[in-house]
């Protein structure tokens, strides 16, 4: 029999690009298989999701055991290409709801979508990102949607699609775009910084909080009804708020861009925690992705700050 748990995993900029990193381990102890806390081990991913699917015992059990159980050998690749690390994307969760499944159908384990979110959000927990449900539901669920959860330890979820009428997904797919700011940064660090304010009740962040939710609400009321420009105003009034959660989520960088293109944009936001990765922008009636793009370039030069394709499915 296989006495090893075999990971790999791949990181190509695209589909048809060289690889830029390939990892390949063998582990030959449970011990090393339930270190999951480094966020610099490439494997730490994996590893929790072995945990919580309860292939790999949090604790007790050899690793002889495991593999007898499961019948032989383990081996788990993973592939992630065209986005980098660190994005604020949501790439990590994704990839986490992916391994579940993958798992899952491995093992014959029937599920849902809550299962999925549930297993990610545990993987979370395990790896010690301080991550939330957010990003798991957000990527696997497809289309635009207005998420909601009710107060408790077990997080019981309600996801809602928007429906928007078709004019305004087009003007919404011709306005919105994508930056990358080229910085890549660790989420945890300013996560642990937004719930040790909200645990001190500071009067600044906890406002701050308590108007996102309504943001969040008006938000989805402007897309149904069809007012791009309403939905950029809150989305530029949601990135004031951010700052307040949190000043880690803006830069010099960051600030640098958004006054770069102040005057090609109506709304602008960093893509999930901030302080570096993606930023996401509504651009004015009649501006175009390669005017933003020029203007990027002209002012950055050979920085890696650019436009990146998108569209809104």
């Amino acid at each position: 029999m296989n006495k090893n748990l075999f990971l790999s995993q791949e990181e190509r900029h695209s589909e048809e690009s060289p690889l830029i990193y390939k990892w390949a381990k063998p582990v030959t102890t449970l011990k090393a298989k339930r270190d999951t806390g480094d966020p610099f081990d490439s494997f730490a991913l994996q590893k929790a999701c072995l945990l919580a699917c309860g292939i790999i015992p949090m604790e007790g059990h050899s690793l002889e055991e495991v593999l007898e159980r499961l019948g032989g050998g383990f081996v788990m690749h993973s592939e992630v290409t065209n986005v980098p690390k660190g994005s604020g994307l949501g790439t990590s969760s994704i990839l986490s709801a992916a391994c579940v499944k993958a798992v899952f159908e491995f093992m014959g384990i029937g599920y849902t979508g809550e299962d999925l979110y549930s297993h990610v959000l545990a993987m979370e927990q395990i790896m010690s990102t301080g991550g939330g449900w957010q990003d798991q539901v957000g990527g696997v669920t497809p289309g635009l949607k207005y998420i909601t959860s009710m107060p408790g330890i077990d997080q019981k979820l309600k996801v809602v699609h928007v429906e928007i009428p078709e004019e305004a997904r087009k003007e919404l797919d011709e306005r919105f775009c994508l930056i990358y700011t080229g910085q890549r940064r660790l989420a945890r660090n300013l996560l642990r910084d937004v719930i040790g304010r909200y645990a001190g009740n500071e009067p600044d962040s906890v406002f701050a909080l308590e108007e996102i939710q309504k943001v969040a609400v008006l938000m989805r009321f402007e897309l149904e009804r069809g007012n791009v420009d309403g939905f950029a105003k809150l989305l530029d009034y949601h990135w004031e708020l951010s700052k307040k959660v949190d000043a880690g989520s803006s830069n010099t960088l960051i600030e640098q861009i958004f006054s770069s293109i102040g005057e090609l944009i109506d709304g602008r936001l960093v893509c999930g925690a901030g302080g570096g990765g993606f930023l996401q922008v509504i651009l004015k009636k009649g501006v175009s992705r390669n005017q933003v793009h020029s203007r990027l370039k002209e002012v950055f030069q050979d920085n890696p700050v650019d436009v990146w394709e998108c569209e809104i499915i």
